[in-house]
């Protein structure tokens, strides 16, 4: 069974935005707007110092059983949807999310299956179950993040039920067309309603915590600078990178 959304792609000005700014900076914003864990928890990148943005393209799975998935001698999987057809369904710009059940000892996806999500013009691969193959994941080139490498296949575990659905991933609600968002730290999920003020004052708090930064670097004590006074405020404010808005550094 399969359910079709109206996905769209995430606005190149929108992406751009988020692919300058980090998790922690995202997380803080998002609990600004009463979105307190938004973080997929034991998901970790394959390959620190890769960035990941893109839109949600969701795959849900069940617990695998023994006669429908040709898990006993003689038998084949009974017909359905299968982890091939999710990777062929995938939009260009997207996140193939696989809610693993945080089954680490499986593997969702390997080295050729991620590089057909590349060519097809996907932007990265997330779950919270295993992946293998993670070397040649590695020379792919594209964004994974899981909860860790395993030899094991998926049907040994995993049945895939539906794609372009409401799933979980991480212990994170991920709908179809969200927006996420990777680094070295790991993913975070940011609603789509959510994700033009969020990339915009994300950006501007990167810009404000820069300055922050360089006071520090300086030798000046964080009195007055985490939080931001309104004097450091109107300093900011005064330079190239200064704006209009009102800004509070991340805690």
């Amino acid at each position: 069974m399969t359910t079709t959304t109206n996905w769209t792609p995430l606005p190149a000005e929108v992406a751009g935005l988020f692919a300058t700014v980090s998790t922690a900076t995202v997380a803080s914003q998002l609990l600004k707007r009463g979105l307190r864990d938004q973080f997929l928890a034991g998901v970790h990148p394959l390959r620190p110092g890769q960035r990941m943005v893109g839109a949600a393209w969701t795959l849900r799975t069940i617990p695998s059983r023994e006669d429908l998935d040709g898990l006993l001698p003689g038998t084949r999987p009974t017909a359905g949807l299968s982890l091939f057809d999710a990777i062929e369904s995938t939009p260009a710009g997207a996140v193939l999310v696989v809610d693993g059940h945080g089954q680490a000892r499986t593997a969702t996806g390997g080295d050729i299956l991620a590089e057909r999500l590349r060519v097809r013009g996907a932007c990265g691969l997330v779950t919270d179950a295993g992946l293998r193959d993670v070397a040649g994941l590695a020379e792919t080139g594209l964004p994974c993040y899981s909860a860790g490498a395993t030899a094991n296949v998926s049907r040994a575990y995993l049945r895939v039920l539906e794609q372009d659905v409401p799933i979980g991933c991480g212990d994170v609600a991920v709908y179809p067309g969200d927006v996420l968002v990777g680094d070295d730290d790991g993913v975070i999920v940011v609603p789509r309603e959510y994700a033009e003020t969020v990339a915009a004052d994300a950006a501007d708090q990167e810009g404000l915590e820069r300055f922050i930064g360089e006071k520090v670097r300086a030798g000046a004590s964080l009195r007055g600078l985490y939080p931001a006074s309104a004097e450091l405020l109107a300093e900011y404010r005064a330079t190239a990178d200064g704006n209009n808005r009102d800004m509070e550094p991340r805690r």
